[in-house]
């Protein structure tokens, strides 16, 4: 029977290297692939969709509304307040993403 400092030496000592013939560096490279083209069809997916639309979008109607409605935005404290915490969690989130990167 296996005393218990000789299970200790016999977990605390370090293990051979598994030969996976660089199925590990593949399965990584294969990740950061797929991450890189979720990333890009989360930025792009509605960027053409909204391409896709716009010749069906009614833009006489948008353009006289937002006319109609620019002065009164340009106006609005409510409105300058939220954008400004918008900008700034934002910039926090990629301040935080900075950092952890690290």
């Amino acid at each position: 029977m296996i005393q218990d400092h000789d299970l200790d030496a016999l977990l605390a000592s370090p293990l051979a290297e598994v030969a996976d013939d660089g199925f590990s560096s593949r399965l990584a490279a294969r990740i950061a692939t797929q991450a890189w083209w979720r990333e890009r069809l989360a930025l792009f997916a509605p960027v053409a969709a909204a391409a896709a639309l716009a010749p069906f979008l009614p833009l006489d109607e948008f353009t006289a509304t937002a006319l109609r409605l620019t002065p009164m935005l340009a106006n609005s404290a409510a409105l300058a307040i939220a954008v400004a915490a918008l900008a700034l969690t934002l910039a926090f989130e990629r301040f935080r993403e900075a950092q952890t990167a690290l």
